[in-house]
């Protein structure tokens, strides 16, 4: 129950990273934390320790847990594994993926059109996040899925800040529909295709919020 509740508020601290409410560089506070989530000093040390190790937060000498500050080859290089797992898994998904698998797929990408439409930042992150899950599971690698979710905590605050800026939602939303739509039809290079597309359009905008 300890280790569940720790990784409840690692999520929460992740979400208000991701929103930009506690900025790179800020430091974190373990009192003012536990006061805000209503718990014990010893689950914000085990929260904190989590998001450490997924590179959301780091630890600098008399100073405490500060959310690290990334730089822009730090991000790219995060990026370029991200969208490579990706494009592993969507290549083995073509030669395994179902009829049920497909509505599972589309009913997400439908999730995400309404989310899209309605600019609703929050619930388009979870259905994204439950979109490339399900693409990793249809994979069938528990190998290539484990290392996908060891990943998904440090890209979530630049996933968040990029849905945030002008019409990333929709452009999200139709790129996943592209790669559904170019899996169903075993068109891996369309797939791969969009993929890059994504890729590109998320670090321009990333670009823009971290220059150096």
């Amino acid at each position: 129950m300890k280790s569940n509740r720790a990784a409840q508020i690692a999520e929460e601290i992740a979400t208000l990273i991701g929103k930009g409410i506690l900025h790179s560089g800020e430091r974190l506070v373990g009192a003012a934390l536990s006061e805000k989530f209503q718990c014990s000093r010893a689950l914000i040390r085990d929260a904190l320790i989590m998001l450490e190790r997924d590179g959301l937060v780091e630890k600098i000498p008399n100073a405490g847990a500060i959310v690290k500050n990334f730089t822009k080859e730090e991000i790219h290089e995060l990026y370029d594994v991200i969208y490579r797992l990706e494009e592993m898994a969507i290549e083995k998904a073509s030669s395994r993926a179902t009829e049920q698998d497909f509505s599972n797929l589309f009913t997400i990408l439908e999730e995400q059109r309404v989310a899209a439409n309605s600019n609703d930042i929050h619930s388009y992150y979870e259905s994204n996040e439950k979109y490339h899950l399900e693409i990793f599971n249809i994979a069938g690698n528990r190998i290539l899925v484990g290392i996908y979710k060891s990943l998904r905590m440090s890209v979530r605050p630049f996933r968040m800040l990029v849905m945030g800026q002008g019409n990333n939602l929709l452009a999200s939303y139709l790129e996943h529909k592209k790669q559904v739509e170019a899996l169903k039809a075993h068109n891996i290079r369309d797939a791969r295709y969009a993929i890059r597309e994504q890729e590109i359009r998320s670090l321009k905008s990333l670009d823009v919020l971290f220059p150096e």
